[in-house]
């Protein structure tokens, strides 16, 4: 058995054309992300269905845990995640126009950490060094700031918070994408752009008997590639098509 060319640890039990060697299932995964492989690799192809049946996966996971959580008719439980959602959404947007490296998983980190602080009564950061040396430490200061000053109508119960953390932090980590670091990051800050576009052109006034012309086709474009990642209604309505399948 011919050993792996890349590792020359592992058996190589995978013939990769890029590199015309064999290859361990490892380190096929690993130049799979550099993006080159030929798009009719049967590796390539077998790692695609494989990928897109996890996500499916994790989708309906997560959808019922959502019902779950709220166990509240689904308008009801839209409000409750979105008076929760859309400031930290907010406040992801600020920090990725402020810092261009900002990626997904730093999100993530930074949700994770923020909602095991929750649940061990941690309210706030009593000094610097309880703050890690990181993007995502940065954003946990920030994001229980955000909380605090969360006074939504109806107020969100307590006890609600932290599943909506949960499930924030999963369509976060839904959106991520190997290619594209930035999926969910990239998805706030187009939707950012298109109200602003929006609410400049409420703002002008058109002549009267003059024609208006709208450019939508990079509005599509954009409308298009947010439609990609999964959305809380998205898991709202993938879980009742599951129950009602059962």
């Amino acid at each position: 058995m011919f050993k792996c060319i890349i590792c020359e640890n592992r058996k190589g039990k995978r013939y990769c054309p890029l590199k015309d060697a064999m290859v361990c299932s490892q380190c096929c995964g690993l130049v799979q992300t550099e993006g080159n492989c030929p798009t009719d690799c049967p590796f390539l192809k077998e790692s695609k269905v494989f990928a897109s049946e996890k996500q499916d996966e994790r989708e309906d996971q997560l959808g019922e845990r959502f019902k779950r959580n709220f166990n509240a008719e689904n308008e009801e439980a839209m409000l409750t995640f979105n008076a929760v959602s859309k400031p930290l959404n907010e406040l992801f947007a600020d920090r990725a126009e402020q810092d261009e490296f900002l990626e997904d998983k730093d999100l993530v980190e930074a949700l994770d950490d923020l909602i095991k602080d929750l649940e061990a009564g941690v309210g706030q950061v009593v000094s610097p060094d309880d703050v890690k040396l990181n993007r995502a430490g940065a954003l946990v200061p920030l994001l229980k700031q955000a909380l605090d000053a969360l006074h939504p109508e109806p107020p969100v119960p307590g006890h609600l918070i932290t599943p909506c953390l949960e499930i924030l932090r999963g369509l976060v980590s839904l959106s991520a994408k190997a290619d594209n670091p930035k999926a969910y990051i990239g998805q706030l800050l187009e939707q950012r752009e298109e109200a602003k576009v929006k609410a400049k052109e409420e703002e002008e006034v058109v002549p009267a008997g003059q024609p208006v012309t709208v450019d939508v086709s990079e509005a599509q474009a954009t409308s298009e590639a947010a439609q990609e990642a999964p959305s809380a209604s998205d898991l709202f309505e993938a879980s009742d098509d599951v129950k009602d399948e059962g």
